[in-house]
């Protein structure tokens, strides 16, 4: 989707007037891979270490319905408070982002992370489409039960395109609590955001009904449980007003949102800040759980 608009913008600097129609279908917007690598977790095993902390990490195998093999990682940590199901955002693959499964660690929580098929270690269809990713992330939250044998409160965490999984899980199954970090709402707004505000009147965007029809305020509105809504105030992807969105659609009566000072996408795991919010989020996910 990236490389989609950046070329828009290209040919927008070259001839101002012809204007740029950008078709937006799942394929363009969900990042796909051109071949699939083993997953590499030396950095989180350099992060545990230096944190002087102690982990196990397993790496999992799953088959989708479309007999994909989808890849990820399990990380349990001693004394955990918590087993989170991690959905990320596009793009973001375990192998170039292994570090963020400590983070989790720090809280300490159990972490299960798999690659979306087509990213990273995961195995590619012809063609991406959201309602496949969203059966795999059912796939994913149901495996999580057998890898985290305990009776921790579980805790479904999306980041920005993962938000939108996330929700979809949290109203399909049954969960503890849900994270929202750097929400989406709907996608043709996060298109939009995308667009350079110099290229805006001469751009056309056409996205597919697939994705049209994506309104994360939908699922929210449906689950109301422990809710959690962290987005960064420097974040120009998935701004403030999408969490607010949100926040204001939810049932919830334990419903949070923290805006992080200086923010950015998809940073929100790395702040401390962030992590001391999340502990008071799982401590009250844990008094409703009579725990």
């Amino acid at each position: 989707m990236v490389n989609v608009i950046k070329n828009c913008v290209f040919l927008l600097s070259v001839a101002l007037l012809s204007g740029c129609a950008i078709d937006v279908s799942s394929s363009s917007y969900l990042q796909q891979d051109t071949s699939t690598q083993p997953i590499e977790v030396t950095a989180l095993s350099k992060s545990i270490s230096q944190d002087e902390a102690v982990a196990t990490i397993t790496k999992v195998e799953l088959k989708n319905s479309q007999d994909l093999t989808l890849n990820g990682v399990a990380v349990t940590y001693p004394n955990a408070i918590a087993n989170v199901v991690l959905f990320a955002d596009n793009e973001m693959s375990i192998t170039k982002n292994s570090p963020l499964l400590h983070e989790f660690g720090q809280l300490p929580a159990n972490v299960l992370w798999v690659d979306y098929q087509g990213t990273g270690a995961s195995e590619k269809a012809s063609r991406v489409r959201m309602y496949q990713l969203k059966r795999d992330a059912l796939m994913v939250f149901d495996y999580a039960n057998q890898v985290f044998k305990n009776n921790l409160p579980t805790v479904v965490h999306g980041i920005s395109m993962g938000s939108i999984l996330a929700s979809y899980v949290a109203v399909k199954r049954d969960i503890d609590g849900l994270v929202l970090d750097s929400a989406i709402n709907r996608v043709n707004d996060v298109v939009q955001n995308m667009v350079p505000d110099w290229t805006r009147l001469f751009t056309v965007l056409k996205v597919s009904p697939e994705l049209a029809i994506i309104e994360n305020e939908d699922f929210v509105r449906q689950f109301d449980k422990p809710l959690l809504l962290v987005v960064g105030d420097k974040d120009r992807t998935t701004p403030i007003t999408f969490s607010r969105q949100l926040y204001e659609a939810s049932p919830s009566h334990d419903k949070w949102i923290y805006v992080v000072p200086g923010g950015k996408h998809n940073k929100s795991m790395s702040y401390p800040d962030v992590k001391g919010q999340y502990r008071l989020f799982i401590r009250a996910v844990r008094r409703l759980k009579g725990m």
